[in-house]
């Protein structure tokens, strides 16, 4: 089926009418302003040297924070060396230590064998004096 022709012709109408009402209505325009665009470059151009200085005062305070923070480092590095030290003299001090007591340990052990052979010589001549004096009286006897 085929649309009426003032139909057609109605429905371009109203759509040529539209686009024009569109173009002419937008809200985006553009201005040729060139005292306005000059003006807003000289206000920029004289609130740089505040940008400038809050940029300076900005950078000096980073810069004061990074040298503390550079102090805080090398402190901390010189206790590491110092504990480092101490953590070397502790250790030597403890093998030290575990050195005498096995010394220690060594030399009582030698005292107790000593003392146990001393009591079993003592024990074995004893006996053995014994035992001779007990087969010389039984050979004197017969």
């Amino acid at each position: 089926m085929r649309m009426p022709s003032f139909l057609l012709k109605s429905c371009m109408t109203s759509l040529l009418i539209l686009t024009i009402c569109i173009c002419f209505f937008q809200s985006t325009k553009a201005h040729a302003n060139y005292f306005t665009d000059f003006y807003n470059g000289l206000e920029q151009f004289s609130e740089l040297p505040s940008e400038i200085k809050e940029l300076k005062n900005s950078y000096e305070q980073s810069r004061s924070e990074l040298n503390e923070a550079k102090e805080r480092v090398q402190t901390y590095a010189e206790q590491n060396i110092q504990l480092m030290e101490q953590n070397r003299q502790l250790t030597e001090t403890v093998q030290l230590l575990k050195q005498a007591e096995t010394s220690r340990q060594n030399r009582a052990n030698q005292i107790k064998s000593v003392v146990i052979w001393a009591i079993a010589l003592a024990v074995g001549y004893f006996i053995l004096t014994r035992t001779i004096r007990f087969v010389m009286r039984r050979s004197n006897k017969w």
